[in-house]
């Protein structure tokens, strides 16, 4: 059941336009760097799906998890 939420989570517009306005220095210490950080920008950009099973995507997953939550709080 969490594959299947985090999978549609990965596809909304909402997490895909948080990935777009994050900045490098924002990650870094998540263990993100600037490059790859780009990569997945670019392929946002170029309207390719993110994969949720790669190690950056589930970082990344996680710390939008952590904001909401917080947001919702």
């Amino acid at each position: 059941m969490e594959f299947s939420n985090d999978h549609k989570i990965v596809k909304s517009k909402d997490f895909k336009q948080w990935i777009l306005a994050i900045k490098p220095k924002d990650v870094r210490d998540n263990g993100i760097s600037e490059r790859e950080l780009k990569r997945q920008k670019a392929k946002i950009r170029n309207g390719k799906l993110l994969n949720s099973k790669v190690k950056i995507v589930k970082i990344l997953l996680q710390l939008y998890k952590e904001i909401k939550l917080d947001k919702d709080n």
